[in-house]
């Protein structure tokens, strides 16, 4: 259920009043009404009212800030609730939320990123929701590096945590992304993402199709799933079935034999990433010199030539005389199975007063009316001033869940 925005709020009455007052009869179904403007999903529920502006399973109010703004989480011009690939990674947001996880979607219908079906008044695809109209999702925002980070994969680079950007893995070409930010290149000054937020080298008809992640001219089968069984590559930690983690075919090391980056940093900026990763990207490797990266290769691993029992980059073990003395904090033990994939309990976007976080102003393709929330959280910001000052830098830094 969207929240007027305070400001508008005088208007979008005054236009809901003049609704009411010039119907007769009860309120038409959307496939009865017509729609000629300020419908992002044309599915014939305008955007004020509509709870998915642009039909990707996402409804809107998580696709905002906590403070009711529009947010644009790739920077391409187009806010996350219009955008059909809110991080620009070429995973369309619908295959990144999982809807296809948490429900049987094999009757399900998908065109250029939208979710087709009847939506009923409230614009939410009806099959997605777990009443007709309540707007709630049957299922649950799916974060497959739970708990590495907090961000839900429609919003994360790296959504399994594996330093194999999601771009990457997803087969889209490298030189679609010239500058190494984990996100397809986009020029906003020509508005080359469109009215979809899909940038248009992907799209053969711009806002219609999706999406030639290769660049050949011809529609890809996205995301891609190198072994055609449990999850697309972006979310499975060992693509190729062949026993090895991606992380080490793909050139890196896992010190604790976990799938996962070591020592994982991502800040100031949220985005799933590994901040050092992305400044020194992973060199992927070719061990059996067939030209098939061995992350995605079940007939090779990241080892010497002929070798498949020890692969490489995988650090020898210390002796137990070279060893450090332990630190004498105690480490605290996390299951790190990603399996099941938990939703994330955290909203998309970044503090407002960040000048970096997208924001823009809210309405502008919704005439106004806009969802907002309750603001900031006074107790949580005392608390947080407190553990600080008696605690240290050090102590918060580590313990406090942004």
């Amino acid at each position: 259920m969207k929240i007027l925005n305070s400001t508008m709020l005088g208007s979008c009455t005054l236009l809901s009043l003049c609704l009411l007052a010039s119907s007769a009869t009860a309120m038409p179904r959307p496939d009865e009404n017509v729609v000629t403007a300020n419908d992002a999903d044309g599915d014939r529920v305008v955007d004020t009212v509509d709870v998915d502006d642009d039909n990707d399973g996402i409804p809107d109010v998580l696709e905002i800030s906590s403070n009711g703004l529009d947010i644009d989480s790739d920077g391409d011009g187009v806010p996350d609730r219009l955008d059909l690939d809110s991080d620009n990674d070429g995973v369309l947001d619908w295959q990144e939320s999982g809807v296809v996880i948490g429900i049987d979607f094999s009757s399900m219908r998908v065109v250029n990123g939208r979710i087709l079906g009847r939506v009923g008044l409230n614009g939410f695809n009806d099959d997605l929701e777990t009443g007709l109209d309540n707007g709630q999702m049957r299922y649950s925002l799916v974060n497959t590096d739970y708990p590495e980070d907090n961000l839900p994969d429609v919003l994360d680079l790296d959504s399994d945590n594996d330093g194999l950007t999601d771009l990457i893995e997803a087969g889209v070409d490298p030189s679609l992304d010239s500058d190494n930010d984990a996100r397809i290149d986009f020029d906003i000054s020509t508005g080359s993402v469109g009215r979809d937020g899909i940038p248009d080298r992907l799209q053969n008809t711009n806002d219609e199709t999706c999406c030639d992640v290769n660049d050949d001219g011809v529609e890809d089968i996205v995301p891609r799933n190198t072994d055609g069984t449990d999850f697309p590559d972006f979310q499975d930690h060992d693509s190729d079935n062949d026993g090895v983690f991606d992380i080490v075919e793909a050139g890196g090391s896992d010190f604790n034999n976990d799938g996962f980056v070591d020592n994982f940093f991502d800040s100031p900026v949220l985005d799933g990433m590994d901040d050092a990763i992305l400044m020194v990207p992973f060199v992927a490797t070719d061990a059996n010199g067939n030209g098939v990266f061995d992350h995605v290769d079940e007939f090779a691993q990241a080892s010497a030539v002929g070798e498949v029992e020890a692969p490489i980059n995988v650090p020898e073990p210390v002796p137990a005389a070279a060893q450090p003395d332990p630190e004498p904090e105690p480490v605290e033990m996390v299951d790190r199975n990603p399996v099941p994939r938990p939703g994330s309990d955290i909203p998309p976007g970044v503090s407002a007063d960040d000048p970096t976080s997208g924001l823009i102003n809210t309405g502008l393709n919704a005439s106004g009316c806009s969802v907002q929330s309750s603001g900031i959280d006074l107790i949580l910001l005392l608390l947080s001033v407190l553990s600080i000052t008696v605690l240290g830098w050090r102590y918060t830094l580590r313990r406090i869940k942004i």
